[in-house]
């Protein structure tokens, strides 16, 4: 394996982290032979860091549901006769495809496949706005898919993932119509938005009044400078609407009042190409408070890694959380 002397403490530990892989992918092939699990095993007592590399790996090989721990694969010898290579190839060949669906589930943006087939969708960091032909506005936010219908008697737009400002052109005989998840809202002309994580939803008023119903059917009105939570399918009381933090996104900002770290990293996988793995659920409620800037989610980064006990672990379309 190569060695990392001379590496800063960042890129030692990606190194690490890189051979630990290497290891963890030879030991679950069913082609370790004796020789390999003792080399292996010599690689995570080299030291401490080799030791945790190891360990960290063996949780997210965990997470892409790969059960097996290293000291239950069987050794085998190298093959004696052709039919038996090519046997074992066809074994291999079932648990390397499982595999590779799970890393490409776990790799891509949560939620990334809604954008397949979406009217819209934005790319982590873009920020897109649009003119409907009724002259409604609708600004999006990072990782945003969805769809619009404008017929005579109606105007809808399905959210199904992420975030959006919509600026409502008034026409009482055409309703305008939002759904997103368990939350519909419908307007007649309005200025309004709509944060939906793929569990709960946020709708932010800021000019006018909308209608919120949820599966119920009841509407609740929500008026200027108000917000409202659908958590799960429930549709919760009215909110005064902090608009400094809801809305910073377009202003460019990011802004944290005591948000729990699970709510911070849903935010930051909005403005980059990153999807966010907790190793250890016992940090996900960590508080962060905070202005930044809304294109530099490194920044947000750094500041956890200096602030919290917390240890981040980057690896190509993937940020590792685990307790530090």
């Amino acid at each position: 394996m190569p060695a990392e002397n001379g590496l800063d403490a960042v890129t030692a530990d990606a190194s690490l982290l890189a051979q630990a892989r290497e290891w963890q992918v030879l030991l679950h092939s069913g082609r370790a032979t004796v020789a390999d699990h003792l080399a292996a095993k010599a690689w995570r007592e080299r030291s401490p860091a080799h030791e945790q590399a190891a360990r960290d790996v063996d949780r997210l090989w965990a997470l892409l549901g790969q059960v097996q721990q290293p000291a239950t694969v069987q050794p085998v010898a190298a093959p004696a006769r052709r039919p038996a290579r090519r046997r074992r190839a066809l074994r291999w060949s079932v648990p390397m495809a499982s595999a590779a669906l799970l890393l490409l589930a776990l790799w891509l943006p949560q939620g990334a496949w809604l954008g397949w087939y979406a009217d819209v969708a934005t790319a982590p960091g873009e920020v897109r706005t649009l003119e409907l032909d009724d002259g409604s506005i609708l600004t999006l936010n990072g990782a945003t898919a969805l769809d619009w219908t404008l017929g005579k008697g109606r105007r809808e737009v399905r959210l199904y993932r992420g975030e959006v400002d919509l600026q409502v052109a008034k026409d009482a005989s055409r309703p305008f119509i939002v759904e997103a998840g368990p939350a519909r809202i419908r307007v007649t002309g309005t200025r309004f938005d709509v944060d939906y994580d793929g569990r709960d939803v946020v709708l932010a008023v800021t000019e006018g009044q909308v209608q919120a119903s949820d599966s119920t059917d009841q509407p609740l009105p929500v008026g200027a400078n108000q917000q409202v939570r659908w958590s799960g399918d429930h549709l919760q009381a009215v909110q005064p609407l902090d608009a400094r933090q809801q809305l910073a996104w377009q202003r460019g900002k990011l802004v944290f009042r005591a948000q729990p770290l699970s709510e911070v990293f849903a935010a930051l996988e909005r403005s980059q190409r990153q999807r966010v793995i907790f190793l250890d659920d016992s940090v996900r409620e960590f508080k962060v408070t905070g202005v930044f800037a809304h294109d530099d989610p490194q920044a947000v980064l750094r500041a956890i890694e200096s602030a919290l006990p917390v240890r981040l672990m980057r690896l190509p379309g993937l940020l590792l959380v685990s307790r530090a």
